[in-house]
């Protein structure tokens, strides 16, 4: 599976990279930014492809050997395991897209994150046992070693209203909780620390992620967060970090260690106070991370912009 799969992701990340260096130069032109020098525009492209294949390569081995998605009451079959591997590598290409443009030009496209919500929806449905974890599940009626988490039957007898389900609610939960973001830090800087596009690429990483998933990320983003604006601050000196980044990176770690997070938390998933619990120490992550921001731009440097 790795090979041909990685043979794959090299023709869709090298072609996806050379449309994305085209993309760039377009909304840099629209945006009134300088045009970029050459030696960037075609190494670029490279290194973004080379990045793809070394992400869908820990991707596919986390997944297969590390069994980084393995969970007791998920359980596709041979061909799912690989469908799903490569449902993963797909979300992966669009994460790094939607990274470096948003890094480039602090934007995230809807050619990338609204036609990767499509593409998760279709895909989930048209294969049916994509999720890393059910639509809901309530594990409070589990017993060790004599009965499991109670999962509806109607997930089994109707699989593709399941996978549509269980694909738009990630959307929807993303979309919810970024735009509630968006409001908050409008408080708290007096300005929006995050865009539509940032609420379009959570509802995209949802589709392919589920709800519960989704959450977590958003949890994350903020550890994630604090490497990135270090990094920006002290080795670019920009007055603003984009969180598209952020995401795609919490998304990325979330991803990999899935079985162990939701063996953490798969009881406050079975309970709609634990599902609150979790997105408030979410928001009261990120809220202290927009504190910071406040100083962020105050902080010297000896680096010129």
């Amino acid at each position: 599976m790795l090979w041909w799969m990685m043979a794959a992701t090299a023709i869709l990340g090298g072609l996806s990279a050379v449309w994305l260096e085209r993309r760039i130069a377009v909304e840099r032109r629209l945006l009134g930014m300088a045009e970029q020098k050459q030696p960037l525009t075609v190494v670029r492209p490279v290194l973004v492809t080379i990045l793809m294949l070394l992400l869908a390569a820990w991707v596919m081995i986390a997944e297969g050997q590390g069994q980084s998605l393995t969970t007791p009451e998920v359980q596709p079959s041979a061909t799912g395991q690989v469908a799903r591997t490569g449902f993963h590598v797909i979300l992966v290409v669009l994460l790094v897209l939607g990274t470096v443009i948003d890094l480039d030009c602090y934007l995230l496209p809807d050619a990338i994150t609204v036609t990767g919500f499509v593409i998760g929806v279709l895909v989930a449905v048209t294969f049916q046992e994509l999720q890393i974890t059910h639509l809901w599940v309530d594990w409070a009626y589990a017993r060790p070693q004599l009965q499991g988490p109670y999962i509806p039957a109607w997930y089994d007898a109707y699989r593709w209203g399941h996978a549509l389900a269980w694909s738009l609610t990630g959307a929807v939960v993303g979309a919810a909780i970024t735009q509630t973001v968006r409001w908050l830090s409008r408080r708290i800087l007096g300005q929006e620390a995050m865009g539509m596009g940032d609420v379009t690429f959570m509802a995209m990483i949802g589709s392919f992620l589920g709800w519960q998933a989704v959450i977590i990320v958003f949890a994350v983003a903020p550890l994630t967060g604090l490497g990135f604006a270090i990094a920006g601050k002290f080795l670019a000196n920009r007055p603003y970090l984009p969180y598209g980044p952020c995401l795609a990176a919490a998304a990325i770690l979330v991803l990999l260690g899935w079985s162990r997070i939701w063996e953490q938390t798969r009881l406050m998933f079975s309970d709609l106070w634990g599902v609150a619990l979790i997105a408030l120490v979410a928001l009261a992550a990120l809220v202290v991370l927009l504190m910071g921001l406040r100083t962020y731009r105050q902080i010297p440097t000896g680096v010129s912009s």
